[in-house]
């Protein structure tokens, strides 16, 4: 029986063997690291692309922020000796669910925006992504396996092309 892991918003796990790491995205995004030959990854949940505009930007670990969370993972691939190219990586969530009033943007649609961008940034290919849309997503990342199953709540469409499966139909094993 593997054991369960779940990142709460704003946490960050990286881990190795049987294990599955569980979380449940709004408008939230989470990025997922797998190594499929040593068989360790992680995954990270954001609130938040990056800090307010203004502050200094200094990294203190904070996984509420895309920027901050991502480098976090970044720096967990270096300390395992492994070459970052050699990790699969996934991108899930953004759902529409909080509506800037003023500019008419979704924070969703931000934090979906930043992972894509910041990835291609560092040259890094996205092996699937499931985001934006309206609702919730519920996550299973294997890390024996690499799987990652999407549990969509109410207003979600079924996966379209270029998104991660739903896997397995119905729910999860």
């Amino acid at each position: 029986m593997s054991e369960r892991i779940f990142v709460n918003p704003g946490e960050i796990y990286f881990g190795q063997g049987d294990e599955r790491i569980e979380t449940l995205l709004g408008s939230c995004v989470a990025i997922t690291f797998w190594h499929p030959v040593k068989r360790l990854g992680g995954m990270c949940h954001f609130l938040l692309p990056n800090r307010i505009h203004g502050k200094v930007p200094v990294y203190t670990g904070d996984g509420r922020y895309g920027d901050e969370a991502l480098q976090y993972m970044i720096e967990e691939v270096a300390a395992r000796r492994t070459p970052l190219r050699d990790y699969q990586v996934k991108v899930f969530g953004g759902g529409r669910i909080f509506v800037n009033e003023r500019s008419g943007a979704t924070i969703g649609e931000a934090n979906a925006r930043f992972a894509l961008s910041a990835l291609r940034e560092i040259d890094l290919p996205i092996a699937g992504q499931d985001v934006a849309g309206e609702g919730y997503r519920y996550l299973r990342f294997d890390l024996a396996t690499g799987d990652v199953w999407v549990r969509r709540g109410r207003g979600l469409p079924a996966a379209t092309p270029g998104r991660e499966p739903v896997k397995p139909a119905g729910g999860f094993r």
